[in-house]
């Protein structure tokens, strides 16, 4: 005669082991330390967002730079603020009248500022990024001169000679981790100090 299924597995289960409170404190002791080193992993993640808005800016730069070198064209860095957050490109400098030179040059507090938001259409734009929203810029100084980039679009110009405008910013990530960005008027070349 054969056993009827459910009578098998009833005695199974009876005569299988169970766990004892040794064995599910040592699993529980483990899972804490593999949550415990996962932690610091996911931090390191998660403030990524302003290393890549580094990365990205940094990009800029040198794309700005080497193309002003090699077309003997004046580039610029845009920093705009519009819908979709913090954005970042690279364009050729606009042609301007002798006249125009003039005033933008004779009046400091145009240099490093242009009205409207974003890069301008037509102008060759090389490069174009966006920040993370977490991440902003706490402290925008182009020349000596502070720039709001949420109320205008920040201009920072590289010549063919390899030189820049001068730079003094720090981008900042959740108000916690910053980054400060200086660039080299004589060389164009940047400078990152801060975090890791």
């Amino acid at each position: 005669m054969k056993p009827h299924p459910l009578v098998n597995r009833w005695v199974i289960v009876r005569s299988g082991r169970a766990f004892t409170l040794i064995e599910l404190l040592v699993a529980m002791a483990i899972a804490v330390l593999l949550m415990m080193t996962a932690i610091p992993y996911f931090r390191t993640a998660r403030k990524s967002a302003l290393v890549r808005a580094t990365n990205d800016l940094l990009e800029a730069f040198q794309q700005a730079r080497v193309k002003a070198i090699l077309t003997a064209q004046a580039m610029q860095v845009v920093i705009f603020v519009d819908d979709g957050g913090t954005g970042i490109g690279v364009e050729s400098v606009p042609d301007l009248s002798p006249i125009e030179r003039f005033e933008s040059e004779s009046n400091p507090e145009s240099v490093g500022a242009s009205e409207g938001a974003g890069l301008a259409k037509g102008n060759g734009v090389a490069f174009e990024a966006r920040f993370d929203d977490e991440v902003a810029f706490s402290r925008l100084l182009i020349n000596g001169r502070s720039v709001d980039s949420a109320d205008q679009a920040a201009v920072i110009r590289f010549f063919p000679n390899g030189t820049s405008d001068a730079l003094d910013a720090e981008l900042q990530w959740l108000r916690q981790d910053v980054r400060r960005i200086s660039l080299d008027i004589m060389t164009g070349q940047p400078e990152v100090r801060g975090g890791q």
